[in-house]
């Protein structure tokens, strides 16, 4: 299997972002202070951790070729969501854990899931189908993934540290980035018959 490229991602991700700079600045922005704004509640973190789950649907729809709106982020419509929610709790937990168990399981565990919520909301994945799919998809990846979140995360940092809105361009080019990754990862799971293909309606599932 072909292995990732990370400078093509990153030039992608730069791609889609200067098409609508100013607006997905916004649109981050805006998710980054519900996400705040939300902190020390429960209740109110899962419902952000959904509407995080519609911000990635955006993005994911723009990288795509199509025209969002800001009010797109706070549309509910199927079983996905309820879904994308339980995973953030499975997925939260088990890295956290792995965390605290001296810090290398916890990244170990980022890197493998990496891709589960864009599963959730590209094919309507179930949780745990989700990170199984995505085990399978970064299995032979995962040391390249792990230098693409260092540097995205190095670039969200100097760009902070530099100027505040650097750390969100960098945050979101490395969010667009992500996306063609993933894109790029059915496609050589496709090209491999691994993807069973179905009608949009139905859940899509890697063996």
């Amino acid at each position: 299997m072909e292995s990732i490229h990370i400078r093509p991602a990153l030039r992608a991700g730069w791609t889609a972002f200067t098409r609508r700079p100013w607006y997905l600045l916004g649109l981050t922005l805006a998710t980054l202070l519900l996400f705040v704004a939300s902190m020390g509640n429960a209740l109110v973190v899962a419902l952000a951790y959904i509407l995080y789950g519609g911000y990635l649907t955006l993005l994911m729809r723009h990288y795509r070729g199509a025209h969002i709106e800001f009010d797109d982020l706070f549309t509910v419509t199927d079983f996905r969501w309820v879904s994308f929610a339980f995973l953030g709790l499975i997925k939260g937990f088990f890295i956290l854990l792995g965390f605290i168990c001296f810090i290398v399981p916890g990244v170990y565990l980022a890197v493998r899931w990496m891709y589960a919520e864009l599963l959730v909301i590209d094919q309507g994945m179930r949780p745990l189908e989700a990170l199984r799919a995505s085990s399978k998809m970064t299995e032979r990846d995962r040391f390249k993934l792990f230098l693409f979140l260092a540097v995205v995360l190095t670039s969200v940092l100097l760009g902070a540290l530099l100027l505040i809105v650097g750390a969100f361009v960098a945050a979101t080019v490395g969010m667009f980035a992500l996306i063609k990754l993933y894109e790029d990862a059915k496609g050589r799971l496709a090209a491999q018959d691994t993807t069973v293909t179905v009608t949009d309606d139905e859940v899509v599932t890697i063996e």
